[in-house]
């Protein structure tokens, strides 16, 4: 009877226990309390709850961690993080997700602060390493960054030296719990330069960042490299090197056609005027990397020469060049009959003729600043055919020159010649117009005045680069009214004006280098020059 009550009254005790919490039943276990076979299974009970309880836990968090990238919240706190790391006074996140193990993201613009290395960054389709836990728990290692496609435009300097410090800052700052050690990018634009004289950039070229040390080394293959009268040179390797005291140029060589340059060991000192100095040694280069698009209708081939640069990307001089120009075997300079004086010397010349002239032989002096060129100790030689020595300076026209020329109803360039459009198919009028307008709309964007609503910052942005293509376009227009002054020394063959009596009178041989020389003021446009000297030579031609 006592045998009956007793597992009467075991049986009542499990089924209480068992209607007790969980950690109840694991001290009673644990106490002992009980007989051993009902421990031993209350125990297993218990651990099998446990190991349910845990499994729910691990599967609830496991799904929070993959629906956590998904939230609203998580994107806000994205956007934030990155606009802080950039020190980025607006930025526009969109096409967020992440999936096996990789961050996605479609498109990022952001507008440079005042301290900022940039004044706008867009990027499209970046993509990193991204765990489960990365942004929870420790360092996140986001691997290799890359991105199909970026657009800087960097600040040319900044207005005091503590700003040029904490510019410096913003580029070498390290993100808090983000370890970013390498990027890259397939096409990659980067712009700098606030005016003509000072503008460059680097155009659709394959990017790598590596951070070394606290420091940074880029490294561009491929797209164009442009500077001031440097146009559209390819780029064949160019590996740069940044600390916060500036940057160097380790390698940096271009090319156009068969011909190179090399700037390689250049140094840009950094502050608030960043200071260039270094050399640039060209090698048979065209001159089609250093003439605008009219001016190459005038003169071809290639050259050599050892230059050294010299300014900043942040005064009103820019950056400039200097030094000797030197045609080496297998260097031509061609002046072509577009010159007015080629095209009359022809004309009277009964046996040569003068539609080109290449110069073989000679060297010169040259230095580009401030928007403008100078040309000295000029002395080319083609053969016997003809000879040039003199200078000439090429700067930018008055405000009363520039007037004048629009005044008369060109844009410095004459089509009579055989020249091309000068904007291959629109008008100047049309040109005009399209940078009026949208002049107009980027100031109605800045101002938050669209009729449409409030324009998004990639908008913003985009409308900026179209501003900065149409500034190129008129840019190049102003290249149209350059101004040229100068003096030349040109000789010929002693025969040259045999059939024309007035011409032998007015220019007769010169006893001792027994050539014909005259004397060639430049003044005017490029389509102007030497056109008064060609007049006078048809006039004494036909008396």
């Amino acid at each position: 009877m006592e045998a009956e009550q007793s597992q009467n009254f075991n049986e009542r005790l499990s089924q209480w226990v068992a209607s007790q919490g969980f950690w109840f039943q694991l001290r009673y276990s644990l106490s002992g309390s009980g007989s051993k076979g009902t421990a031993m299974f209350h125990l297993l009970r218990m651990m099998f709850r446990l190991m349910v309880f845990l499994l729910i836990v691990a599967v609830g968090f496991w799904f929070y961690l993959v629906k956590r990238t998904e939230s609203k919240a998580f994107t806000e706190g994205l956007k934030n993080e990155l606009k802080a790391g950039l020190t980025a006074s607006d930025i526009e996140v969109s096409g967020f997700s992440r999936s096996q193990g990789e961050m996605v993201i479609g498109a990022l613009a952001a507008q440079g602060g005042n301290n900022t290395f940039f004044s706008s960054l867009e990027a499209r389709n970046i993509r990193s390493r991204m765990g489960l836990l990365d942004g929870i728990h420790g360092e996140w290692d986001t691997g290799v960054v890359s991105m199909s496609r970026m657009e800087v435009d960097l600040r040319a300097g900044a207005d005091d030296a503590d700003s040029a410090k904490q510019m410096a800052e913003s580029v070498f700052r390290k993100f808090r719990n983000v370890r970013l050690s390498s990027l890259e990018v397939t096409d990659a634009s980067v712009r700098w330069g606030y005016s003509e004289r000072t503008k460059g950039s680097i155009s659709n070229s394959a990017l790598q960042v590596q951070r070394l040390d606290g420091n940074l080394k880029l490294r561009f293959r491929g797209g164009t490299f442009s500077q001031n009268w440097l146009r559209s040179l390819e780029i064949v390797d160019l590996v740069i090197s940044c600390d916060p005291d500036g940057l160097v140029f380790e390698k940096a060589l271009l090319k156009k056609g068969a011909g190179t340059l090399d700037f390689s060991g250049l140094k840009v000192t950094g502050g608030e005027r960043p200071v260039l100095e270094g050399s640039m040694k060209i090698h048979k280069l065209d001159v089609e990397g250093l003439l605008q698009p009219l001016q190459q209708s005038f003169v071809e081939g290639s050259f050599s020469g050892d230059f050294r640069v010299s300014g900043s990307t942040n005064t009103t001089d820019g950056v400039g060049f200097s030094g000797q120009v030197t045609l080496e075997a297998g260097d031509i300079l061609t002046l072509r009959k577009r010159v007015h004086l080629l095209q009359a010397l022809s004309d009277v010349d009964y046996v040569r003729n003068y539609h080109r002239v290449d110069f073989n032989e000679g060297s010169f002096q040259m230095k580009t600043s401030g928007g403008g060129m100078e040309i000295s100790n000029l002395t080319l030689k083609s053969g016997d055919l003809l000879t040039l020595e003199g200078k000439m300076r090429v700067r930018l026209p008055t405000p009363e020159e520039a007037q004048s020329t629009m005044g008369n109803g060109g844009d410095g360039y004459n089509t009579a010649g055989g020249g091309r459009s000068p904007d291959e198919g629109s008008s100047p009028e049309e040109a005009d117009f399209s940078l009026r307008r949208a002049g107009q709309e980027a100031q109605r964007v800045k101002d938050g005045k669209q009729t449409e609503g409030p324009p998004s910052l990639s908008q913003k942005l985009e409308l900026n680069l179209e501003l900065r293509r149409l500034e190129e376009q008129a840019a190049e227009r102003v290249s149209r009214t350059l101004r040229y002054e100068g003096l030349f020394r040109i000789t010929l063959p002693p025969d040259a004006f045999e059939r024309a009596p007035k011409l032998t009178e007015r220019f007769p041989v010169d006893q001792t280098t027994k050539r014909i020389p005259l004397m060639v003021p430049i003044e005017g446009e490029l389509v102007d020059i030497t056109l008064k000297q060609a007049e006078e030579i048809y006039q004494l031609r036909s008396r």
